[in-house]
């Protein structure tokens, strides 16, 4: 396996992480901010802007159905997963 597939691998992960830490923040979120839980906001705007770009053209194809759920997070888990297996296989048959 090169370099190349390995970082993309890797990066696929921290992707990965970033939108179940996303999914998991938007179930806990404290209702009001404090000084004692201020590093939440801060976390939670870190991962917001790290996730949001890829995000948001998903949510935008979306029928806005009015159910109250996002599935935006986990369609783009989806295509992570495929597009990224496809393109981890296709760096390692090609040797980088």
């Amino acid at each position: 396996m090169g370099v190349l597939s390995s970082a993309f691998r890797i990066f696929l992960q921290i992707l990965t992480a970033l939108i179940l830490v996303r999914i998991l923040m938007s179930w806990f979120r404290p209702r009001y901010r404090t000084s004692g839980n201020s590093w939440f906001y801060r976390l939670e705007e870190i991962v917001y802007r790290a996730t949001e770009p890829m995000l948001a053209p998903i949510r935008n194809i979306l029928p806005g159905g009015g159910m109250g759920m996002d599935f935006s997070p986990m369609i783009l888990l989806l295509i992570l997963q495929l597009v990224g297996s496809w393109i981890v296989q296709a760096l390692v048959q090609a040797g980088l």
